[in-house]
């Protein structure tokens, strides 16, 4: 479902806000949407239904017919999809009619997704006092799916799998646009929650010829601190993007706590709410 959806649009980075762009096509002379446009407008919806976003919807036609008949088509365009994407709010509509060209490629609408938020309220919304509860009702190590949506929903001593965040194997580079995502997610937790302390905690995987407690090699430094290496790779990241060194801590555990799922994605980091 992840590459699925990675392969619908584009993604662009705009100061502390993201941006997608989805294409829905239409068929020649047509308004109404196709199945497969269908398919990608619900995942659209489903993509974004705990976000804060705005939508602007942008109408095309191709060359063939008049200008005013091509914006006409464009208008009937936009319609569609701002109905299909119901209960999304489009926040604004642009009907630009007539493209030069005559390919399937200009009968689209054009949906630019502003991510203000992803699955975290804004920070303006927050008190600097704001409360916390104790305890650890969920037990998030030992389970593959995460029954949480926001950092902020964990627990003083509850921690969760930095899903998203990806090593490669032997060192402490984090790979792919999904690291860098997950690592603005957790900045935004971070700026939105001013009284929060965490630990960063970092695994390897395949340590089947060593004690669990022995590190691996970092065949970037050479040194065997990997676990750590990767832990300190994260609260790096934060120490870069401003977050004091006073609210984190951070560890290795080797292979000390593996997870009961394949191998290579024990290559982890986790958070710990401190306080």
């Amino acid at each position: 479902m992840k590459t699925v959806l990675l392969c619908l649009f584009s993604v662009l980075c705009v100061q502390a806000q993201e941006v997608q762009i989805f294409s829905f096509y239409f068929p020649n002379d047509g308004a109404h949407l196709i199945m497969s446009q269908k398919k990608k407008a619900d995942s659209l919806k489903l993509l974004f239904q705990r976000d804060s976003i705005t939508i602007v919807l942008t109408g095309y036609a191709n060359a063939y017919a008049s200008d005013a008949y091509n914006l006409k088509l464009a208008q009937a365009r936009i319609k569609t999809v701002k109905d299909y994407l119901a209960p999304l709010k489009v926040n604004q509509t642009d009907a630009i009619g007539e493209l030069d060209g005559y390919s399937w490629e200009e009968r689209r609408v054009d949906a630019t997704i502003t991510i203000t938020e992803r699955n975290i309220p804004d920070s303006t919304q927050f008190k600097k006092d704001e409360p916390i509860a104790t305890g650890n009702k969920r037990r998030m190590l030992s389970s593959r799916r995460l029954d949480i949506t926001s950092y902020s929903e964990l627990e003083i001593n509850e921690k969760t799998v930095l899903f998203g965040i990806f090593f490669q194997g032997g060192t402490d580079r984090m790979l792919g646009s999904s690291s860098e995502i997950t690592l603005r997610k957790l900045l935004r937790f971070m700026n939105g929650y001013p009284n929060r302390k965490i630990k960063l905690t970092g695994h390897i995987c395949c340590s089947m010829d060593k004690s669990p407690e022995e590190d691996g090699t970092n065949n970037r430094t050479k040194s065997n601190t990997l676990s750590l290496d990767r832990a300190k790779a994260v609260y790096d990241y934060l120490i870069r993007k401003g977050i004091s060194p006073d609210r984190m801590a951070y560890e290795g555990l080797a292979y000390l706590e593996p997870l009961d799922w394949e191998e290579t994605k024990n290559r982890r980091v986790e958070i710990t709410i401190l306080e």
